[in-house]
């Protein structure tokens, strides 16, 4: 029969697995993450016992070199959070839109407007990489990302739209983001956390972030320097205005 102690360490275990489900990270960053919301201490050492287990157990496998290795979730290790029906709270949700992306076609055909998606999209997917996100899904003209850390989330916003602006295609570039729990089906989330990000995202003008006043209380410093109060804004679908900010990217 499990004790208590053995409770508590696969509590840990599956904590550390929802962290890990949002995008890899080393040792250190999944302790800091747990450190926002865990009920353990000494969770330095407790998170590399557990890392250690789960990859063990083949739930989690570590990727780069000794001085900044990172763990990732496995497919077993998705499915076994799946199972027992963990979904992350607090994490972070982006929508991006490629502003007038209909208007490609007329301008520069299938073929052009399909590479120009193309560079835009791998624009994107670098600052996802350096910020620690993790794509969900293409949406055509624009990307479903999550972050266990919503100060991960504005980084990468901020990152975009400086790279788009720096870019030779002049694209333009909207992004939403909210934090709060995420509901899972498969690869893919959903629930109020995601319509309020995607609805954000819609309601932007090009070149703009809009984020929700949780996620940007949420995110810290890192949206505390150049951020623009909206106040609640009406967003479809939702029975209530959300506290929004835009987040201003270009000090310049």
């Amino acid at each position: 029969m499990p004790t208590a102690a053995d409770n508590r360490h696969a509590e840990l275990l599956l904590e550390v697995l929802e962290q890990l489900s949002l995008g890899p990270a080393t040792a250190a960053q999944t302790a800091r993450r747990l450190r926002r919301r865990s009920r353990f201490g000494r969770l330095d050492r407790r998170t590399q016992s557990g890392l250690h287990t789960l990859a063990l157990e083949g739930l989690v496998e570590s990727v780069g070199d000794q001085q900044e290795l990172q763990f990732r979730i496995t497919p077993t290790g998705a499915v076994t959070l799946e199972r027992y029906g963990r979904y992350p709270g607090g994490a972070a949700v982006m929508f991006t839109d490629l502003v007038a992306s209909t208007e490609l076609i007329g301008r520069f055909g299938e073929d052009g407007a399909h590479e120009l998606r193309q560079r835009h999209f791998g624009l994107l997917r670098r600052a996802i990489d350096a910020s620690g996100g993790r794509e969900v899904k293409n949406l055509g003209d624009g990307l479903m990302v999550v972050f266990a850390e919503p100060a991960g989330a504005v980084t990468c916003a901020v990152q975009m739209q400086r790279a788009v602006a720096r870019d030779p295609d002049r694209l333009e570039l909207r992004v939403g983001l909210h934090a709060g729990e995420l509901l899972r089906e498969g690869t893919d989330y959903f629930g109020t956390t995601v319509i309020v990000a995607r609805r954000l995202c819609e309601v932007a003008g090009a070149g703009q972030i809009l984020a929700s006043g949780v996620l940007a209380e949420l995110a810290g410093e890192e949206a505390a320097g150049a951020r623009r109060a909206l106040g609640a804004i009406e967003l479809k679908g939702l029975g209530l205005p959300v506290e929004s900010s835009q987040l201003l990217w270009n000090e310049g």
